[in-house]
């Protein structure tokens, strides 16, 4: 077993080591830790003075953009009121509970299958389909280390810095045996423009760019375009509606729905894709992209 597997597994080493180097990275300021990472990731420098491409402008936006509705909509638990402000708690996916810790979670209560995710991250989800097959202990351990780390320090996505800490527990969507598609609506001043679709996510990842005509557009973003050809959701007009409504004022942000036999399910809101520094190919359309978005005159 590797030391990095060991620390992990051993939640009391695993806090402390992440609250040392959380502290030592917030000595680094922002804009000279997203540079270096820019460069590590992208390959080349990070302009923040004049920042033209799509990733320039989302690393600017992290570091001078920063309000407090963008921290609810980033709250997995704290965007459902959001939602359900804006549009309905018809689109929210069913709730099961949410903890402030793993130990409170009574999984004898809980249905055969569930989504657990916490409230401050991205990617940190346990997905069940059979809880006849979860190993308790192991999902114990990763939730409380999950409820140990804190995402900002790490990408300097400042939405995610004062999230408080918990667990959420949802239903487990299912569309023809697996997790349905995303449909992740990229949102420029208020207006859907591009919806990127995801399948086969947590198996061989997919991925193509559409515009709302249902044009598939010829880039790929981080990841290979499909190899079958993907329909419309039925809703797409709804999805248009609902993404337009939950955007309205801001520069940028990416809103998420899944169709499940029929239905519209939010998913979530996501100001910095792939960190504001997914590659594009072409590589092109990453200035394209930047022409979008328009950036506040004044923050």
């Amino acid at each position: 077993m590797s030391i990095k597997q060991k620390v992990r597994d051993n939640h009391l080493v695993y806090k402390s080591f992440k609250s040392v180097k959380n502290k030592i990275l917030s000595y680094t300021p922002d804009d000279v830790f997203m540079k270096k990472q820019y460069k590590k990731r992208l390959g080349k420098e990070l302009d923040l003075e004049n920042p033209s491409t799509f990733n320039e402008k989302i690393q600017w936006l992290k570091l001078n953009n920063r309000k407090d509705l963008y921290t609810i909509c980033a709250d997995k638990y704290a965007v459902r009121s959001y939602i359900e402000q804006n549009i309905s708690d018809d689109i929210l996916i069913k709730l099961h509970g949410v903890y402030d810790s793993a130990e409170e979670i009574d999984f004898d209560k809980l249905p055969k299958s569930f989504v657990l995710k916490v409230t401050h991250g991205s990617g940190q989800n346990i997905l069940c389909t059979n809880k006849d097959e979860l190993d308790l202990n192991l999902t114990t351990r990763r939730l409380k280390n999950f409820l140990s780390d804190n995402l900002f320090y790490n990408t300097r996505e400042w939405v995610y810095k004062n999230i408080p800490p918990r667990i959420v527990c949802e239903e487990f969507l299912i569309e023809d045996g697996k997790p349905p598609r995303d449909y992740k609506f990229f949102c420029f001043n208020g207006k859907p423009t591009i919806v990127q679709v995801d399948e086969d996510r947590f198996a061989e990842h997919r991925r193509n760019m559409y515009d709302l005509e249902w044009n598939l557009l010829d880039f790929k973003f981080c990841y290979s375009n499909s190899s079958k050809p993907i329909l419309p959701p039925k809703n797409l007009d709804k999805m248009i509606e609902y993404a337009t409504t939950l955007s309205k004022g801001m520069p940028f942000v990416r809103v998420d729905f899944y169709e499940v036999n029929g239905k519209v399910y939010f998913g979530e809101m996501t100001f910095y894709p792939e960190n504001g520094s997914g590659k594009f190919y072409p590589e092109e359309y990453d200035a394209k992209f930047g022409e979008l978005i328009k950036l506040p005159d004044s923050i």
